[in-house]
């Protein structure tokens, strides 16, 4: 008996000795999605700006595919030791709700560290050569022409999928739904002119309609975004009540010792309240939230209920 207290005691200490130390070495933040992706903007906000406050380096190791769950797989069986981590999106509790079946419990094997940011909407956009001005225009062009318009998002059950899902459940219209691995790939073929339409993601898009590369038809918040004045809301262009909003989070493999989250929760709370990254979100359209794990936790779980109300009303069947 004497000797098994030893051996915890020695645990316990080694335990607490190793969070103290935390971080003495470079940490590897999983990034679930290709470059150019919204969450790849977040993730490598945070690589340089949280890398800097811990002061070690945030390594960006991108794992995009099958809406983040690739890369959210990979994290899942890493060591709780605080040197993997994973920054994803809302994807990661749309995820049960679209997919029959995960590699992974998307409650049971990470560890809320905090909710980064929000998103307060999508930007619905087109290409520029297509001769759609109007969320009007386009509806009737739909209505008109069932099936015929595609629009692309970030993977099925992304956050720019289930946006379109709930569009057309709204609005009585059949469009033709072309899932890629990630944001970036497919807002590269909606600039390059390959595909007309896309529930963009504000990080991403609202530079590519500043810059004129994207027209914009209407967004998705119910509050029209400062950083797109001129564009109206789905709500004001006819769909009342239409909303879709996201956010980032961070995140660690389940059974991360305490001390080390909460060294990392008060390096992304210091992190989200310096100007200089308040300044970066606000022109992404992203506002800083910077919350607990235990608040963060709370909104995972309320998000996915959201999701699932979401799913059945827009009769999203898992797949």
């Amino acid at each position: 008996m004497k000797l098994l207290r030893y051996l915890l005691m020695t645990l316990l200490l080694a335990a607490i000795t190793a969070s103290a130390a935390y971080p003495d070495r470079p940490i590897r933040l999983v990034v679930p999605v290709a470059p150019g992706g919204a969450v790849d903007v977040v993730g490598r906000i945070m690589a340089q700006k949280l890398g800097a406050v811990l002061g070690q380096n945030l390594v960006v190791d991108n794992r995009p595919g099958a809406n983040y769950i690739i890369g959210t797989e990979v994290v899942s069986k890493a060591q709780g030791d605080g040197y993997t981590l994973l920054t994803t999106a809302g994807g990661h509790t749309i995820n049960p709700v679209v997919y029959k079946k995960l590699p992974y419990d998307t409650f049971r094997d990470f560890t809320p560290v905090s909710h980064i940011c929000n998103s307060s909407g999508l930007v619905i956009v087109v290409h520029p050569s297509v001769p759609i001005t109007t969320l009007q225009q386009l509806i009737d062009f739909a209505k008109t022409n069932p099936g015929k318009m595609i629009y692309v998002s970030a993977g099925w059950g992304n956050s720019t999928h289930i946006a379109g899902e709930q569009f057309q459940a709204m609005a009585g219209v059949k469009l033709t739904h072309v899932p890629y691995r990630s944001a970036g790939p497919a807002i590269s073929d909606l600039i390059g002119g390959q595909v007309p339409l896309m529930f963009g993601p504000s990080p991403v898009v609202v530079p590519l309609v500043q810059a004129g590369r994207l027209r914009p038809l209407a967004f998705t918040g119910l509050k029209r975004t400062p950083q797109l004045p001129s564009v109206p809301t789905v709500d004001e262009s006819g769909l009342k009540g239409y909303e879709s909003t996201g956010w980032y989070g961070l995140y660690g493999p389940r059974g991360m010792p305490r001390p080390i989250v909460d060294k990392l929760y008060a390096a992304v709370r210091q992190m989200v309240q310096s100007q200089e990254v308040l300044d970066r979100f606000t022109s992404l359209n992203l506002t800083a939230v910077g919350s607990t794990p235990e608040e963060f936790a709370k909104f995972l779980k309320e998000d996915y209920e959201r999701y699932v109300m979401v799913a059945k009303a827009a009769n999203i069947q898992p797949q």
